[in-house]
């Protein structure tokens, strides 16, 4: 790649978008191809997994056993080697994306993409309770980056074409174009701009369509919801909102601490994974409901009638399991199990309040949909994200206003209580030490940072700004309009700024950068 200058990277900023918005639409037919690819490779391992178990249910015996546990042990060998060898794939991968698009991070897109893809099919054949977004939002921004390379960008289009891929991604997996698109300005980039808006959206309808084509109209998940939710009944939908809360909040801190308890087992880390897959081998002859991913049980979850007992049980064994399961790094995410787990407590929540206030049958389901979003809700932080995604995978739009009071009443008790985004949390453990950051100083980058209200920046003259590093304001987008900045220039709320800074002080900075922006 040619190193840019001041003059030609302002020049490449201010020239046309359309040849973008193409690259957008190539990653996403790509994208959607891989994602579909990936969730058909999953739905097969669903099937030999499921037929593994059965077998071994009826004709268990020492020779079964022991053909389990070899099974088991050649796997979690070649899981454990994948995550010590190629540790950008670890986890859901949505935490690496974020490390992208921020400067913290850099894939290696052709080697990660087939390793994330692999490792993830093997965790689901193994019965691990891990979900397929986080790497399909992974393995989208894979190839957003191998785009970007083979196509030869500018350094400026990087984040554009990785957080399409990552959108891509997400559609293609739940069937979900519009929560793919809030996704990447919610979650990923936290700020909206024209252009970010109508790339990530070009890839993500692109990406909907190769899905569509492989699987029909029909919606992820396969509810019927009749009636409205008749407001004499919306402070059940608080009571719900601030129970969830709770839940995630020890969901959240469940991650952390069974991450560090896994990080402190002293053996060799590519064997470590043995530990796990034999606790997923009893799972899967005892309790084969609560292994895998879970849609089939959340779609059981919304149309059978489950004793108390038994929805504890599975709520107990399919929030530690899953736990466990993230824990080790293993390639796979958490989006399709909180969602199991908020579908059980809305289903007991909603028998309880049914029961006392002798409530239609209709509004038990209507509580596993709450249920799903406001977990989502909670863990993630991203409100308009979980209503959104909900509402498209069930395609039941009687849904809308109760999922949209129960993600906000959630989002509003998060805050009081302190959650902190799962994402985010994940990532700063990724993270390598300031000093241990480096890169070309002679290579020349734009940074777009957003300025929030009552920001750093908000305000504020150019001139008066600590900035972190040699930084040079060379350009701000305000509405439709470029302004050339001088020290002089008064910054304000709602301004992209694009900041022109070596690598290696980018790859520090940003960050902070972006902290400076954020409003209070």
């Amino acid at each position: 790649m040619k190193k840019e200058t001041g003059a030609n990277a302002l020049q490449s900023h201010i020239k046309s978008h359309m040849d973008l918005y193409f690259l957008a639409f190539i990653v996403g037919i790509f994208s959607g191809v891989i994602a579909v690819a990936y969730r058909v490779s999953l739905a097969y391992a669903e099937i030999f997994r499921r037929g593994v178990y059965t077998y071994a249910r009826e004709n268990f015996g020492i020779g079964v056993f022991l053909g389990l546990c070899a099974g088991g042990l050649v796997i979690s060998l070649i899981l454990g080697w994948i995550v010590v060898k190629i540790p950008m794939v670890k986890g859901s991968g949505i935490p690496q994306v974020k490390g992208i698009i921020a400067r913290q991070m850099n894939f290696n897109w052709a080697r990660e993409l087939g390793a994330k893809f692999f490792g993830g099919v093997l965790a689901i054949v193994a019965g691990m309770s891990l979900g397929r977004e986080g790497p399909s939002v992974q393995l989208g921004a894979e190839v957003g980056s191998g785009i970007f390379k083979l196509f030869k960008r500018k350094e400026y289009d990087k984040k554009y074409l990785i957080t399409c891929g990552a959108s891509a991604g997400l559609s293609a997996a739940f069937g979900a174009p519009i929560a793919g698109t809030v996704f990447a300005i919610e979650e990923l980039h936290k700020f909206m701009s024209p252009l970010l808006v109508t790339c990530v959206l070009i890839a993500s309808v692109s990406a909907e369509f190769v899905s569509k084509n492989f699987f029909g109209f029909a919606p992820s998940f396969n509810v019927q919801v009749e009636g409205f939710y008749q407001l004499k009944y919306y402070l059940l939908i608080a009571g719900l909102a601030i129970i969830i809360t709770f839940i995630g909040k020890l969901f959240s801190d469940g991650i952390l601490y069974f991450q560090k308890l896994y990080k402190n087992i002293m053996i060799n880390p590519i064997i470590k994974p043995v530990i796990v897959v034999a606790i997923t081998i009893v799972m899967g002859i005892f309790f084969f409901d609560v292994t895998g991913g879970g849609h089939g049980l959340a779609e059981r979850i919304m149309h059978e009638s489950f004793s108390y007992k038994v929805l504890i049980t599975l709520l107990v064994l399919k929030f530690v399991f899953t736990l466990i399961c993230y824990a080790t790094g293993i390639p796979g995410g958490i989006f399709l199990p909180m969602l199991v787990i908020g579908a059980i407590v809305g289903k007991i929540y909603g028998m309880v309040v049914g029961n006392f206030f002798e409530l239609p049958p209709n509004y038990e389901t209507y509580f596993v949909i709450l249920g799903m979003a406001t977990l989502l809700t909670t863990v993630v932080k991203s409100p308009l994200t979980g209503t959104v995604l909900i509402l498209e995978m069930t395609g039941s739009f009687y849904c809308f206003f109760p999922v949209v009071t129960a993600c906000m009443v959630t989002f509003l008790a998060s805050e009081l209580i302190g959650i902190k985004p799962i994402y985010d949390l994940l990532l700063e453990n990724m993270l390598p030490k300031k000093d241990e950051i480096g890169g070309n100083d002679q290579n020349k980058v734009l940074v777009k940072v957003p300025v929030g209200p009552d920001s750093k920046f908000d305000n504020v003259y150019i001139k008066d700004i600590k900035w972190p590093g040699r930084c040079i304001v060379v350009d701000i987008e305000r509405g439709d309009k470029y302004l050339t900045p001088t020290r002089d220039t008064l910054i304000q709320s709602g301004d992209l700024l694009v900041i022109l800074m070596n690598e290696e002080t980018a790859n520090k900075v940003t960050p902070t950068l972006i902290e400076m922006g954020e409003g209070a």
